[in-house]
């Protein structure tokens, strides 16, 4: 089978996990030009600065939805999930890998629009310091200034 072709399906199928639920296997390219990535690695969903950085996120759903970011939360215990979608074990572990995050350590990482990472931190950080890295952005800016000959708000 075509390489490509194998692309598209890695893409499109979902793989079922134990307990029914679906977990979705991905090609990080389809979010290339469209979408910037988050990716926040942790070893649990009780690690206190993952759980601090997911609150800011879910307080803050619409300027995460401004920015065309798609959150994706790996975890080395638990479902890891891209949004509200649950993400195969097999997929987490591949993303891990690519990003080379540390197993039992929290690390955040940002992907632009360009697929380039933007910025990886290893410590405490506020949604606020990625926003504001993400409005620094040239492309961001040019997303800004379109938006208000739109007329938008």
């Amino acid at each position: 089978m075509p390489k490509t072709s194998m692309v598209i399906l890695t893409a499109v199928f979902a793989c079922v996990i134990p307990g029914g639920q679906e977990a979705l296997t991905m090609d990080l390219n389809q979010f290339k030009w469209k979408n910037r990535l988050l990716f926040i690695f942790s070893p649990q969903d009780s690690d206190a600065i993952f759980r601090a950085l997911q609150l800011e996120i879910s307080s803050h759903q619409s300027n995460v939805s401004e920015r065309d970011l798609v959150v994706f939360q790996i975890l080395e215990t638990g479902p890891s999930c891209m949004g509200a979608n649950q993400i195969s074990p097999q997929t987490a572990a591949e993303i891990r890998d690519k990003f080379a995050a540390p197993i039992g350590r929290f690390t955040c990482v940002l992907v632009g629009k360009d697929g380039g990472i933007k910025l990886r931190r290893s410590a405490q950080i506020e949604l606020k310091d990625i926003f504001d890295l993400i409005d620094a952005m040239p492309m961001r800016q040019e997303e800004i200034r379109q938006k208000g000959q739109k007329g938008e708000s």
